[in-house]
């Protein structure tokens, strides 16, 4: 008996666990826009996207295949963001005066139900909006504004990219995060945990860090990284091009230690793009150059380290 639960333990040993896409659809979706940028809803039934010039926002209700248009404005499809319930969204409208070079931006809350919009404020500097609970919060300058308004204890959340680096709130505590020292920041992605970030440094590539900036693993060319729901995977675009255009591009995983990676697609006549993950299933949504969006359901399935 002893025997038999040593065998059994020495074959657990040669087994792991691997991610892997089961099935892939293309959402049906009209030839009228280069289709691109998509997100979850924070229920996971719906996906916001935008078109390739980021002018207007589009929600495909998953459920019932319906698409509808939630606003027109110039820039909007840019890095807008919900509220946690997912009631509201915000978003910044950028206008440029060709007359004076100057530029203005808007941020502007629509409620999901009715499609009611209100204007939040209008300046020259204004950066991409963020929810913390029901508030709206955004940078002006290297000042975030609105967390007066808010309730901070407790609170985790990335609040986005300012001078250059991460801001995020940690514990109800502002917090502006340089791991590298002197870096240049972009695609910050908090953990589902909410104990890690993922984010890209222009000159090191991609890389985990705790709250405090302490950096866990270098992960390199990991392109727009995204947390998977359960925060055992990665996910990022493998992308390659000739320095002018995108030549080819995969949807790939990456272990948050950076020692396993895995190709979910392969497809050379699709250039996949900028995934997002479901909070809620194991899908990923993704769009492809030529203004396509994928839709792919993936597993977690166990092989023997000796298959190839």
């Amino acid at each position: 008996m002893r025997r038999l639960i040593l065998l059994m333990l020495i074959s657990s040993n040669f087994l792991f666990a691997q991610i892997t896409v089961t099935k892939i659809e293309k959402l049906p979706l009209p030839f009228t826009e280069e289709w691109s940028y998509p997100i979850f809803s924070p229920d996971g039934k719906k996906i916001y996207l935008t078109n390739s010039s980021y002018n207007g926002i589009w929600e495909y209700n998953l459920i019932t295949s319906n698409l509808r248009q939630i606003t027109d404005a110039p820039g909007s499809g840019f890095d807008f963001s919900f509220s946690d319930d997912g009631n509201f969204l915000v978003y910044r409208k950028t206008i440029y005066d060709e007359k004076t070079k100057e530029r203005t931006q808007e941020l502007f809350q629509v409620n999901l139900k009715t499609l009611s919009t209100k204007k939040i404020v209008s300046g020259s500097d204004i950066s991409n909006p963020t929810f913390i609970k029901s508030n709206v919060i955004y940078s002006s300058g290297f000042e975030t504004k609105n967390l007066e308004k808010v309730n901070l204890s407790n609170e985790t959340k990335v609040i986005g990219i300012e001078n250059t680096k991460i801001v995020i709130i940690h514990n109800g505590v502002r917090k502006v995060l340089d791991p590298f020292g002197n870096g240049s920041y972009i695609w910050p992605s908090l953990s589902p945990d909410k104990t890690k970030l993922v984010a890209y440094e222009a000159d090191r590539g991609a890389f985990v860090c705790d709250l405090d900036g302490n950096i866990l693993a270098k992960l390199g060319r990991v392109d727009a990284p995204v947390w998977t729901r359960d925060g055992k995977y990665i996910i990022y675009m493998d992308d390659k091009d000739d320095g002018h255009f995108i030549l080819s591009s995969e949807i790939m995983a990456v272990t948050p230690d950076g020692k396993s990676k895995y190709q979910l697609t392969s497809t050379p006549n699709v250039i996949e793009l900028y995934p997002s993950t479901s909070p809620t299933e194991n899908k990923i949504v993704c769009s492809s150059l030529s203004g396509e969006i994928f839709l792919l359901h993936y597993s977690e399935v166990k092989k023997n380290e000796n298959q190839d």
